[in-house]
């Protein structure tokens, strides 16, 4: 807990057992409270809850904001980590301190709480920028194959494209996006008891995938059903039963242990992508010059270090994998690219994003 935190505990609770000394003093005594002791409270109380209900803690010589991230802490914890102490290295009075593992509620609410000013930070996946308002058009993102490679990615997040892009986002969500800050693995789909090598392999599967209308559609064609599940509902979601599988990629497989659940990876990198650092506009006006290019200038570093560990671990992972009993198999991923991009042009382009935008993505490499 960080110090103003336990400084304000302690003033909470010394507070409390005031208030508990006072009553009790009123009622042996059977006097009254004075109206300046009244006043007093009332006026201690409105301040402790205001700072109680700030986003970020403003009240002492260091500024500790609020990041949020849904997924596991073993997956991102150490990205997150790496990028606060990057912004401290730069701006000592700034500190970042993070909640994994979904504690600070879902994707749409954290995206809600940007807008309002009640959460500071978010790390997440570069597909999510398509959740909050005026992000529609980055669906894009999730259309499988939409890219080839991470190379064509990055350069469409370099592009003039995707800032015109962002800049209708950033205004309509209430955000200020910092940067790209590490590669993540491709997805692709696990099972716990059936093969998975071509579309038709996929038919009555129940498959966990996040609530966005690129992949359901797709899954769909494929012959799945798909299931928006949180990622802190995963694991007890394949161990029970409720979905036969999901698809992350190898980290999260990985990292999450999902291998104690899960039998088969058929790895038709169908979605590529990469995790992202916003900053809610709110919070963002209340940093300095300082703050903000500390903020900004750790995007570089922490997407060096965390690429390269991607890299690795993903490695790390496969071997990993199958060490624990899981099976690897060789999908005709040709075979997958064809249904998907016919489901994707006549039920998503030019309804879900503009027409002829994922045709221009794809032009890039």
């Amino acid at each position: 807990m960080d110090g103003w935190n336990s400084e304000f505990l302690r003033k909470r609770t010394s507070v409390r057992f005031g208030l508990r000394s006072l009553s009790e003093t009123h009622n042996k005594g059977g006097g009254m409270m004075n109206s300046r002791n009244k006043n007093g409270l009332v006026v201690l109380t409105a301040v402790l809850l205001v700072f109680a209900a700030a986003g970020a803690s403003f009240g002492g010589p260091e500024k500790v904001l609020k990041m949020a991230f849904i997924a596991p802490s073993p997956v991102w914890g150490p990205v997150a980590e790496f990028y606060a102490k990057e912004v401290t290295a730069r701006e000592p009075n700034l500190q970042i301190k993070w909640f994994g593992d979904g504690q600070l509620g879902p994707l749409p609410q954290n995206f809600a709480e940007m807008k309002m000013g009640k959460l500071d930070m978010m790390l997440c996946d570069s597909g999510t920028l398509g959740l909050p308002k005026g992000g529609a058009h980055f669906n894009i993102v999730f259309a499988p194959y939409a890219f080839n490679s991470q190379a064509h990615m990055r350069k469409f997040f370099g592009s003039d494209l995707f800032k015109s892009m962002l800049a209708e986002t950033e205004k309509e969500a209430g955000i200020k996006y910092m940067g790209w800050v590490s590669d993540r693995s491709p997805r692709l789909i696990t099972t716990s008891n059936r093969k998975v090598v071509k579309p038709d392999d996929m038919k009555g599967l129940k498959l966990r995938v996040p609530l966005v209308k690129p992949i359901s559609v797709v899954m769909e064609a494929w012959g799945a059903t798909p299931i928006p599940l949180s990622a802190a509902e995963m694991y007890m979601a394949m161990k029970q039963g409720v979905v036969d599988g999901q698809d992350n990629g190898f980290d999260a497989i990985y990292g999450a242990k999902y291998y104690e659940v899960q039998k088969y990876v058929s790895p038709i990198d169908y979605c590529r992508s990469g995790l992202l650092v916003h900053v809610s506009q709110s919070t963002w006006n209340k940093l300095n010059d300082k703050e903000r290019k500390a903020l900004l200038e750790a995007v570089e570093p922490t997407d060096k270090w965390a690429s390269k560990r991607n890299d690795e671990v993903v490695a790390m992972s496969i071997k990993g994998v199958q060490e624990k009993g899981m099976i690897i198999l060789q999908p005709d991923i040709e075979a997958f690219k064809r249904t998907a991009a016919v489901a994707v042009k006549e039920k998503l382009d030019g309804q879900v994003w503009p027409a002829g935008l994922y045709d221009k993505i794809r032009a890039m490499d």
